[in-house]
């Protein structure tokens, strides 16, 4: 019953998430609304643990992971919620003073994106990508060729001319402030990043980047603020079924093959993950090969029902991105997917 006498949101506003994490011993560049580090759950030396200070919530684009502060502490010290609570209420961790709940300023909601200057952007990548050897060389070592980067829209970042070609296209230095493509020092956000959009209605509702080199940190680059659910608004009203994936480059691979598919882009917040294909008759969930991944897949296939389905990945097979590097990764895909659907009957 510690939960029943803690007051969680007053807790929770006394230790923001940046200072809680900075006191674990992760180190977050950068002072503005996004900040990163190296991720502390999992090997990597790119920092793609990223801090989103308007929504005091942490997600890893390497690893999957992500929560707020309490789900920081529970991961960091493999602790339940209730021990988590307590080790965050009981000084472990340094506290800022705040005010009544109720006089909590509300942190300002990010400004609604115009999908049309997102559209306007991502067809700027896609002409970008065209040029680029480099981009196209790195899509095809993760098995995604030419015919399918064209068809989902793909792009490439060089880091200069994006801001000349929206304001050609009538976008106005207001537009291009609020729009995410930018850093706070004005950069571009995906320089150096094949980019990948999420649709809807025919426009890009959202970007994620991906850095070629492996010393540009963090490897993964989104835009601020929640990530959707990639590739649903490609499925159409009713689709019969679909291929529920982990990452965006597993999304990838399954939308490079012709499959219908989305990714959850990590293992958290099933719940909103499974409300999103609420209405498909049959769902097949790829998740990674990992100890998260099956825990994903066990949970979300608690909330389905009988309409999951999960499709075992090869011993040895980390995830659907992988494979798809492989000698006939796409047929061994197929195969799986239907021994999957034959052992849901």
């Amino acid at each position: 019953m510690v939960t029943a006498n803690v007051d969680i949101p007053t807790l929770k506003a006394r230790h923001p998430l940046g200072d809680t994490v900075e006191a674990s011993g992760v180190r977050l560049r950068g002072r503005g609304r996004v900040r990163q580090g190296v991720c502390s759950f999992h090997e990597e030396a790119e920092g793609s643990f990223t801090v989103y200070a308007d929504s005091e919530r942490w997600y890893c684009f390497g690893c999957g992971l992500g929560g707020d502060v309490l789900d920081f502490i529970r991961q960091s010290e493999n602790l339940s919620l209730p021990e988590a609570i307590r080790r965050l209420d009981g000084g472990a961790y340094p506290a800022v003073s705040c005010p009544a709940p109720a006089r909590l300023p509300k942190a300002a909601p990010l400004p609604p994106r115009d999908p049309s200057l997102l559209t306007a952007a991502a067809r700027f990548y896609a002409g970008q990508l065209r040029r680029s050897p480099a981009g196209l060389a790195y899509l095809a070592s993760r098995g995604v060729g030419l015919e399918a980067a064209v068809r989902l829209g793909l792009g490439f970042a060089p880091g200069h001319g994006l801001r000349k070609a929206l304001a050609s296209d009538g976008f106005d230095a207001g537009c291009l402030g609020d729009c995410g493509l930018f850093t706070e020092r004005g950069s571009e956000r995906f320089a150096g990043m094949v980019v990948v959009p999420d649709l809807t209605g025919g426009l890009v509702r959202w970007l994620v980047g991906r850095a070629l080199e492996p010393d540009v940190k963090p490897r993964f680059q989104a835009l601020p603020g929640p990530k959707p659910v990639l590739g649903l608004g490609r499925l159409g009203p009713a689709p019969p079924w679909v291929v529920m994936a982990e990452g965006v480059f597993d999304w990838l691979a399954l939308a490079s093959w012709g499959v219908p598919a989305v990714a959850a882009l990590g293992t958290q917040g099933v719940e909103r993950v499974a409300s999103a294909v609420r209405g498909c008759p049959r769902v097949f969930l790829a998740f990674d090969n990992d100890e998260a991944g099956l825990e994903a897949t066990e949970r979300l296939a608690g909330l389905l029902g009988r309409r999951a389905a999960a499709v075992t990945l090869p011993q040895g097979v980390g995830d659907v991105a992988e494979l798809a590097c492989l000698p006939q990764g796409r047929a061994a895909f197929l195969r799986l997917l239907s021994q999957a659907a034959r052992s849901a009957r």
